[in-house]
């Protein structure tokens, strides 16, 4: 019965950095859980490169809830349902308030695993970009660095640029 995001709409052009914030419980880790595909929206449409990526309606007891209000927006589309790695595999990436460094390897090789593992990019393209935006958020002196060796606003720029190499 709680209405967790409502009337949300947000545009992100490529290269723009954008930040959502609000107090707790306003909705923020629904939305991007949504978003990434960990959560199936019950309506709304989450698009991706102006291709429609993720199409829901209303289902069971919400269902009726929405009859006449605007039923044709929930119910014309056909409904996507790309899984978390798929949409990461589209560009879709995100972290996390706890984050996951793996502790045996270094800074920079938490960051390229998954872009050469997941999206199977040559490791020296990615290495490329890692290290420049490790550098971008001041990192790049740490890039041999353990994750054990970081404080955790550090550890938390590596899960940035572990997104945003993704």
């Amino acid at each position: 019965g709680v209405v967790a995001v409502n009337n949300l709409s947000l545009n992100v052009d490529k290269g723009e950095i954008v930040a959502l914030i609000g107090p707790n419980g306003a909705g923020k880790t629904t939305a991007f859980n949504c978003i990434t595909g960990v959560y199936q929206p019950t309506n709304g449409k989450v698009f991706f490169e102006d291709n429609l990526m993720v199409s829901a309606h209303p289902t069971g007891k919400i269902q009726k809830e929405y009859q006449g209000m605007n039923a044709e927006m929930y119910l014309k589309d056909k409904i996507l349902d790309p899984t978390p790695d798929q949409i990461t595999k589209l560009g879709i990436a995100r972290t996390f308030q706890n984050i996951r460094l793996f502790k045996a390897m270094t800074v920079l090789d938490n960051v390229l695993l998954a872009p050469t593992k997941v999206q199977k990019r040559p490791k020296a393209e990615v290495q490329q970009e890692a290290e420049a935006l490790l550098d971008r958020v001041g990192l790049l002196a740490k890039k041999n660095s353990y994750p054990r060796e970081l404080s955790g606003g550090q550890k938390q720029r590596v899960a940035i640029v572990r997104a945003l190499c993704m």
